[in-house]
């Protein structure tokens, strides 16, 4: 699932939305409500952007309280919506484009839960339309926002439930670098903390790649899983960004890069499902190279004269490292076949 339950998904009906022009030197213009329109297209538009939350809410957020107060009708949704817009407006600084900005309010089958969507949409010519056709404009605009949701900048949805919103939110902005980084002036409009470091979910990445390759373990090359599970995480570690697509790209290489639909599905099934798990749905962000070190090789003498050499993405696979209570070490070898090559010197005489 995404920020959104399949439950509340499949339930999702768009219940009230508002709409108000932020950027410009004139002053803020409240705006009246909107009457729903378009709302199977501004549905799915929604459904799309929900990814999984990596920021909550800090102690105090006004934004926070201001939505519960929408949802508890401690205000009308006209008065917050306009409090919420006019808030987004204050803090827009110069060099940030200048478009529409949405609140909707969204229910779902329990009767205790509501969804707000904030969404920051650029639409350079918005002001324009607005000062020149008036409620007309903003018809314009919605519809414009739903023919071209690649121009979404910013957006968060809040999930309140008997009326107080649940810590984590989800959110996205495209300004944002690297991704899901929230730009400070968006940070500071929501108030909001990072609760997910790259660290945190580069791990979670790790772990959905060795699961989804250890789903079917049948369709995997001669090797062995962590022959399978370093070439995956190979691609993992140069990537640009990790987000699904990359996922299953690196766990199809892992697999050896079968050819055959079938067994492509078979993989592509388990990451989905695991980064559902996890919680990643919807994400994008940089590696992190302290998860993901570049293999080296590495050699152990022991003091018996046992030598060990291996690669170092196989540690903690193929090669465990055991440290017992007595002070010693063992390792502990895993393995699909192995050499034998004994070196002896039979010219050698006992003294």
């Amino acid at each position: 699932m995404s920020f959104l339950t399949d439950q509340e998904s499949g339930a999702l009906r768009l219940a009230r939305m508002s709409l108000h022009i932020v950027g410009g030197d004139d002053d803020f213009e409240p705006q009246p409500e909107l009457s729903v329109e378009h709302d199977d297209f501004l549905l799915q538009i929604l459904r799309d952007i929900a990814s999984d939350a990596v920021y909550r809410f800090a102690e105090i957020s006004t934004t926070r309280s201001t939505v519960e107060a929408i949802a508890t009708r401690k205000i009308g949704f006209q008065d917050g919506a306009q409090a919420l817009a006019a808030d987004f407006r204050r803090l827009h600084r110069s060099g940030v484009k200048d478009g529409a900005f949405f609140v909707f309010e969204l229910g779902v089958a329990d009767a205790d839960v509501k969804i707000y969507a904030l969404v920051k949409y650029d639409y350079s010519q918005a002001l324009e339309i607005v000062h020149k056709q008036g409620a007309t404009g903003l018809r314009r605009i919605v519809e414009a926002f739903v023919s071209n949701k690649s121009a979404i900048q910013k957006s968060a949805m809040i999930r309140i439930r008997r009326g107080s919103a649940e810590p984590a939110l989800s959110t996205r902005d495209r300004m944002g670098r690297p991704a899901p980084v929230l730009t400070d002036f968006f940070r500071d409009y929501l108030q909001v903390t990072r609760d997910r470091n790259d660290e945190e979910l580069t791990s979670d990445v790790k772990e959905v790649v060795r699961n989804a390759l250890s789903d079917h373990k049948e369709f995997l090359p001669k090797g062995g899983m962590a022959t399978c599970v370093s070439r995956a995480n190979g691609v993992l570690r140069v990537a640009p960004e990790i987000n699904e697509e990359v996922i299953r790209q690196a766990v199809w290489v892992g697999a050896g890069q079968p050819t055959d639909e079938e067994t492509k599905a078979r993989f592509n099934n388990s990451v989905d499902r695991l980064v559902r798990k996890k919680k990643l749905v919807g994400l994008a962000f940089a590696p992190a190279s302290s998860v993901l070190p570049k293999a080296v090789r590495r050699t152990i003498m022991t003091e018996e004269g046992v030598r060990l050499e291996y690669n170092t993405a196989l540690e903690g696979q193929s090669v465990v490292e055991e440290k017992l209570d007595d002070g010693r070490t063992r390792f502990v070898v895993t393995t699909q076949g192995y050499t034998d090559d004994v070196n002896s010197d039979r010219t050698r005489r006992p003294a």
